[in-house]
């Protein structure tokens, strides 16, 4: 593998407020409609795309979303991001003003990794990652929510496929400007590429929406601009309500 390509997309959908922001090019972007330029990095270069999701019952949730990618711009450690940094970098700047006391996020990010061909994959919360794999021509999703639903299919208390209440997409792990608050290390996985494999990054405002098996495929000569607006039009057709922010990393030889 010799290049990554990357782009990606953040929209306000039917919401009042922005509470989504997106990181690339190690730049966070809160907008209420824009796509991003197109992005290459060599295997060698480093480079860490993410998204974040504000809480919106919390206060200043996009003050949160934009703090947590923040923390991604200031250090990276030993080769991955530590979410015990990163909960406390939105400790120090939010936590001290009563107007953002207790404002929340959740994360999700891809980064580059030492080992050619491979990329890895951190998160916490609902935010999500997912593969559209060459081989099969299918969208994969690669990561497991943390909330209450997840834990009960962890634990065989509840069938997959089946539907629940809302209640149970309670999340149980997010940042949260509270210095008592603690967070668990973040969910880390290794992902191979193989050439032409995509990785998405994005908000629940994508997934809670339109599931990945609904989701165009993205073909070895379509641009990921193209990709990305037209799913940004099957959201908009079907009345997404919700933020959406979306990064895609393109693996090319």
């Amino acid at each position: 593998m010799s290049a990554f390509e990357i782009q990606g997309l953040t929209w306000k959908a039917r919401s009042k407020h922005q509470q989504d922001a997106i990181l690339i090019e190690n730049k966070v972007i809160q907008h209420d409609g824009l796509s991003s330029k197109r992005y290459c990095h060599t295997e060698q270069e480093k480079w860490c795309v993410a998204v974040a999701d504000g809480i919106s019952n919390s206060p200043a949730a996009e003050r949160a979303a934009y703090t947590v990618l923040k923390a991604l711009t200031q250090n990276r450690e030993v080769g991955q991001y530590q979410a015990s940094t990163v909960q406390q970098f939105l400790v120090d700047q939010l936590a001290n003003q009563k107007n953002s006391f207790g404002a929340s996020s959740t994360l999700a990010l891809i980064h580059n990794h030492s080992k050619q061909g491979f990329v890895t994959i951190q998160h916490l919360g609902d935010s999500r990652v997912y593969l559209f794999s060459q081989h099969d021509q299918k969208w994969h999703c690669l990561t497991s929510d943390h909330n209450y639903l997840e834990q009960l299919r962890e634990s065989g208390e509840v069938k997959a496929g089946e539907n629940y209440a809302s209640i149970y997409d309670a999340l149980l792990q997010y940042f949260c400007a509270d210095p008592l608050h603690e967070v668990m290390d973040f969910t880390t996985t290794e992902e191979y590429l193989t050439e032409n494999d995509v990785l998405l990054v994005c908000t629940d405002g994508v997934h809670d929406v339109m599931e990945c098996r609904e989701w165009p495929a993205l073909k070895v000569d379509m641009e990921l601009r193209a990709w990305l607006l037209n799913m940004k039009a099957s959201l908009d057709s079907k009345q997404a309500y919700d933020n959406v922010s979306m990064v895609l990393v393109r693996a090319k030889i």
